[in-house]
């Protein structure tokens, strides 16, 4: 596995991890007793995964490239949030993401 795409699926399995942690935590009067509890499991698998992909990525690649390409997950969970959960996301808060997208392209085109 490359460094490249074991960051890649730490950052998507991270942001997975997110949203399934919301979900579990989102109180909603229609989920079942045992949802709660499936989102956390969710949220528990990915986070492993996520953190395992990351200790290979980090293995492969230098930290002061692999770090910064965490930003990704903001882009990735707040289009997650968007679409999973209909969060109303502000054209502040995109022109931000609009900033971090720019700054993570610029280190990816550093290698």
């Amino acid at each position: 596995m490359t460094p490249l795409v074991a960051l890649g699926g730490s950052v998507t399995l991270n942001a997975a991890a997110q949203i399934a942690l919301r979900y579990a935590k989102a109180g909603r009067k229609n989920c079942s007793p045992k949802w709660p509890r499936f989102w956390l499991g969710i949220w528990a698998l990915s986070f492993l995964i996520a953190t395992a992909m990351w200790i290979l990525a980090i293995r492969q690649a230098d930290i002061s490239y692999a770090y910064p390409l965490l930003g990704a997950g903001y882009v990735l969970v707040t289009l997650l949030a968007k679409s999973c959960l209909g969060e109303r996301i502000s054209f502040w808060r995109w022109i931000s993401i609009l900033v971090i997208t720019a700054g993570v392209g610029m280190v990816g085109a550093s290698r």
